[in-house]
């Protein structure tokens, strides 16, 4: 997913993608290593998907806790 589209999302929707996308490069990864799936930049994909995700959860708290103002 795009990072727009997932600022959009709720955190508990931000959660859920992120539990999925843990999932998927898990299994991805398994089927690479078994040869049963050849599509290695798939894992790439999943791997940018899982730090966006952790990103954008990370920095919800912080905004609501130290509000910066800028003048």
């Amino acid at each position: 997913m795009k990072i727009q589209e997932l600022r959009q999302l709720t955190q508990k929707k931000l959660r859920e993608e992120l539990s999925t996308a843990v999932r998927s490069l898990a299994a991805t990864r398994f089927h690479v290593k078994t040869g049963q799936n050849q599509n290695i930049a798939h894992i790439k994909k999943l791997k940018k998907t899982v730090a966006r995700v952790k990103t954008l959860l990370g920095e919800q708290p912080r905004k609501e806790t130290n509000p910066i103002q800028v003048k």
